[in-house]
């Protein structure tokens, strides 16, 4: 049987502070020993092939800062059962790019994306602070998120 090909793709810019928590998350990432159907991508410029990142994959994780309301650090999951795929992906700061991609989907051959779209949103303190690091709690959700990822692999 073929094990579906799953891309985690961390987003941010690591010289924007909190923003910069996807990319943070993939690299930590890289220390897992994860099974061979699973690649780790980085998302840190805007001007990106984004097609090239999300083909040729069953399920795409995508790991980025959010707003929102339960505090810096909150760790939030998003699916395509919890609404519309343009609404996923506006609850993050940078996933929200990758919408046009899916837009085009059915011009494409639907073989080329990716059928099942996961968002692992981290709540940020700061947005537009051009630091290297991240805040406190941003920091100390990074374990976390990671778990989040990785149970995701296995459902």
């Amino acid at each position: 049987m073929k094990k579906r090909k799953i891309k985690i793709i961390g987003c941010g810019n690591l010289l924007a502070y909190d923003e910069g928590i996807g990319i943070h998350v993939a690299r930590r990432l890289q220390n897992e020993i994860l099974p061979e159907n699973v690649e780790i991508m980085e998302l840190r410029n805007p001007g990106q092939l984004l097609v090239e990142l999300v083909s040729g994959a069953d399920k795409i994780i995508i790991v980025d800062a959010c707003p929102g309301n339960y505090g810096s650090g909150s760790i939030h999951r998003f699916t395509q059962n919890d609404g519309d795929l343009k609404n996923i992906l506006s609850n993050t700061i940078h996933a929200y790019n990758f919408y046009p991609v899916f837009e085009l989907r059915e011009k494409m051959s639907p073989h080329k994306l990716p059928k099942e779209v996961v968002v692992i949103g981290i709540e940020v303190e700061e947005r537009s602070k051009f630091r290297v690091g991240l805040s406190k709690n941003v920091f100390a959700s990074i374990n976390d998120a990671v778990k989040a990822v990785l149970k995701e692999l296995y459902l």
